[in-house]
C-alpha cells in the first residue's frame, strides 16, 4: 500500500483586452453622437488608468445616448471582465455581437469570460467561432488547448498548443501545457522535451520544473527528479506541491525521513493539503506507527471527504490495529470514491 500522489501542474496565463475605438481617442468627435463619444472616450481613459468601475459607468452613459455603439459594448465587457463580473461581461459582448457577429476578437473575449467562469465547453465554442472569423493568435490557440485539457481531450489539446507554438515559437506556457497533455497520455519522453523547451524560453517557471520532476519520477530517474523539484522550490519557496512531489521521490529512493519532512513542510505551507496528510500517513504506516498514520488519514479525509485512497490507506492501518469493522467500512468508502477494491473485500461489511 505504498502509494503517494503527484499533482499535475498546468500553467495558465491571463489575458485582458482593451478595445479602443477604430479612431484614436484624440480625434475630434462628430456632433451627432457627441455625448456618447465623450462618455466613451472618458471610459477608455479610465480603462487605461485601471479605474474599471468608473469606466463601466462611462460606457453605460455612452450607451444611453447611442444604444448601437458597438465598441462601447465591447469595452464595457472588457471593464466588467477586469472586475471579474463575467456574467456582465458576457452580456455586454453579446450586445456587441448582436450588432456585428463577425468580430473574432469579441468572440475570443467572450470565450475568456466563459473560461474564467470555468465554463470550458462554452469557452471552447467561442474560441472556435473566433478562429472562424480570423482571430488566430497564439493566445487564442493556447486557451483553446487549455479548454480541451480541462475537457480531457488531450490529443486535440496537443493540436491546439502546437498551433500556438507555430504562431509564437517561444511560447513557454504552450510548451509546458502540451507537455502536460503528453504526460496525461503517458508519453513521458515527449513531455520531458516540451517541459525542457518551456524552461529554455522561461527559466523562471517554477511549475515547469515541478512538472518535469514529476515525469522523471514516473520514469524512475529519481535523482534528476529531485534536482528539478529543488529548482522549483528555489524559484518559489512556498511551493507546497513541489515539496509533496519531492517527498514522493525521496520515498521511492527509500529516504523515508526526507520524504516525511517534505510532506510535513507541504502541510505547514498549506494546512488544507489533503495529499500531503495522506502521504505522511503512508510513511508512518510503513514505519508501523499505525495510530499516528490513522490520524493523518483522518486529517486527509476531513479535508477531502471524497479522497478514495485515504480511505483505502486508513483501512489498512485500521486492519493492522485490529479494528476490523472500521477497516471494512473504510474499504466501502474507498470503493465508493473510485478505488478498485474487489467486491469480495467488502461483502461482509455492515
Amino acid at each position: 500500500m505504498k502509494r503517494t500522489f503527484v499533482i499535475i501542474g498546468l500553467l495558465l496565463s491571463s489575458a485582458m483586452f482593451v478595445f479602443a475605438q477604430e479612431d484614436t481617442i484624440n480625434t475630434l468627435v462628430v456632433e451627432a453622437n457627441q455625448e456618447a463619444e465623450l462618455a466613451y472616450n472618458k471610459g477608455i481613459t479610465l480603462m487605461g488608468q485601471k479605474n474599471y468601475q468608473e469606466a463601466v459607468a462611462q460606457f453605460e452613459e455612452a450607451l444611453k445616448y447611442n444604444a448601437s455603439f458597438r465598441q462601447a459594448y465591447v469595452n464595457l465587457g472588457g471593464a466588467k471582465s477586469a472586475m471579474q463580473d463575467y456574467d456582465g461581461a458576457i452580456a455586454a459582448f453579446d450586445k456587441a455581437l448582436d450588432l456585428d457577429s463577425t468580430q473574432g476578437q469579441v468572440w475570443f473575449s467572450r470565450g475568456m469570460a466563459n473560461y474564467n467562469k470555468n465554463s470550458f465547453s462554452a469557452s471552447y465554442q467561442d474560441f472556435l467561432i473566433a478562429n472562424q472569423y480570423g482571430y488566430k493568435t497564439a493566445e487564442s490557440y493556447y486557451y483553446t488547448g487549455v479548454d480541451l485539457f480541462f475537457l480531457k481531450e488531450y490529443e486535440k489539446a496537443i493540436t491546439a498548443y502546437t498551433e500556438a507554438i507555430k504562431v509564437d515559437g517561444s511560447y513557454a506556457f504552450a510548451y509546458n501545457d502540451r507537455g502536460s497533455c503528453y504526460r496525461m497520455l503517458e508519453k513521458y519522453d515527449e513531455a520531458i522535451k516540451d517541459y525542457e523547451q518551456a524552461i529554455t524560453y522561461d527559466p523562471q517557471l517554477a511549475n515547469t520544473y515541478d512538472n518535469l520532476g514529476s515525469v522523471l519520477t514516473k520514469k524512475g530517474d529519481l535523482q534528476a527528479a529531485i534536482k528539478n523539484f529543488n529548482l522549483a522550490i528555489a524559484k518559489k519557496p512556498d511551493f507546497y506541491a513541489a515539496y509533496n512531489n519531492r517527498g514522493e521521490a525521496y520515498f521511492q529512493q527509500g529516504d523515508v525521513k526526507a520524504a516525511y519532512n517534505d510532506f510535513k513542510k507541504a502541510v505547514e505551507l498549506n494546512k488544507q493539503y489533503a495529499l500531503a496528510y495522506n502521504n505522511m500517513g503512508v510513511v508512518l504506516a510503513n514505519q508501523k506507527r499505525y495510530e499516528d498514520a490513522l490520524k493523518m488519514f483522518d486529517n486527509a479525509i476531513k479535508i477531502n471527504p471524497q479522497f478514495g485512497m485515504a480511505y483505502y490507506h486508513r483501512a489498512a492501518a485500521q486492519e493492522m490495529l485490529r479494528q476490523f469493522e472500521e477497516s471494512c467500512m473504510s474499504l466501502v468508502k474507498a470503493r465508493e470514491y473510485g478505488v478498485n477494491v474487489p467486491a469480495s473485500f467488502t461483502a461482509g461489511c455492515n
